[in-house]
């Protein structure tokens, strides 16, 4: 009964008797790890530390128990979640093995995009205070280059304005409508503006 038990869970899964024997291993969990688990002791079969203490801490005290870790297969590392739950008053633990490898990918890409993001507001923010420190010194009292610099200010003040909206757009997409943007960004534009927002401060500087 046990095997067909465990050969129907769609993920990998494996049954582990009170003496931590794995008594049953369906397909997924055999090609995970190996095709002669069946019978041997979980510790000498598993070899994943964190796994290990979670199974252990489920047979011992007879509570659901979850366990992170990285196996290898054909793609490569694979990131898993192991939930090891105790089955009745058998003795018996049941762990079953997710795919969290696509969770923690799109994880990543989400950290990479607010560092990204987080760069493209410091640009902006920082020439917005060279020039106020400038416009507080050396520029005080020479109206031409206040307006200049007053300009460079607003600019970058707007553009700060649309990547707040851009944000604003992208979070409606993800939440609502799920639509990848199509909008082709001008690269050159883009360049040429950093350019001349941030050239008076390089020259300040003696940067080229």
């Amino acid at each position: 009964m046990w095997g067909s038990v465990v050969e129907a869970i769609p993920i990998p899964g494996l049954l582990i008797d009170r003496n931590g024997r794995i008594r049953e291993s369906n397909a997924a969990v055999r090609r995970l790890f190996s095709d002669q688990i069946n019978g041997r002791h979980y510790v000498a079969a598993l070899r994943q530390p964190s796994l290990l203490d979670a199974l252990e801490r489920a047979l011992a005290a007879g509570e659901t128990t979850s366990a992170q870790f990285l196996a290898a297969d054909e793609r490569g590392d694979v990131a898993f979640e192991a939930t090891c739950t105790p089955v009745g008053d058998t003795g018996h633990v049941l762990a079953c093995f997710e795919d969290r490898t696509a969770m923690e990918d799109a994880g990543q890409m989400r950290r990479d995009f607010v560092a990204n993001v987080s760069h493209e507001l410091r640009t902006p923010l920082t020439a917005l205070l060279g020039f106020i420190e400038t416009l507080r010194g050396t520029a005080r009292d020479d109206a031409a280059v206040r307006e200049r610099f007053l300009g460079i200010m607003e600019r970058e003040a707007r553009r700060m304005n649309r990547l707040v909206g851009d944000l604003l757009s992208l979070s409606r997409v993800e939440a609502e409508e799920r639509l990848q943007p199509t909008d082709p960004v001008q690269l050159p534009a883009v360049v040429r503006s950093v350019v001349n927002a941030l050239g008076p401060l390089a020259a300040e500087h003696d940067v080229q």
